[in-house]
């Protein structure tokens, strides 16, 4: 099944905006009010930038799931979360035209507001149609 297959669902980029791997992270970089989901997605670029930060974390979570499962040596485990967590957090970060915060925001305001899951799939299905 291909990346793009994958992500055709909002359930699963979701799922990566909230993550406890950005999440715990960030929360520490946040110092001002929390931000809602409605009040950053002012537009189709933000959700685009949402979209195309969720298929980079996608894609380094992959490789690091793929470490974890070829290991059991807990230490071993716990070194490749920790390498995770911060390359994927660099991943949001480095993402064009969203902020970590923001991700976050649209991610944890499409698990709750259908209008919004349903543009992200939108902007989804138009930008990947190809795919």
């Amino acid at each position: 099944m291909t990346l793009n297959r994958l992500l055709t669902t909002t359930a699963f980029v979701t799922a990566l905006a909230v993550s406890p791997i950005i999440a715990g992270q960030a929360q520490a970089q946040m110092d001002t009010a929390p931000m809602q989901g409605a009040e950053v997605v002012a537009d189709d670029s933000m959700i685009d930038a949402f979209i195309e930060a969720a298929l980079a974390v996608a894609e380094t979570r992959q490789g690091y799931l793929a470490q974890l499962e070829a290991t059991n040596d807990e230490a071993e485990q716990m070194a490749i979360v920790q390498a995770a967590d911060a390359a994927i957090l660099d991943v949001v970060e480095a993402a064009e035209g969203i902020t970590v915060e923001e991700y976050i925001a649209i991610g944890e305001a499409a698990a709750t507001d259908p209008e919004l899951a349903a543009r992200i799939d939108a902007r989804f299905a138009e930008a990947h149609a190809d795919g």
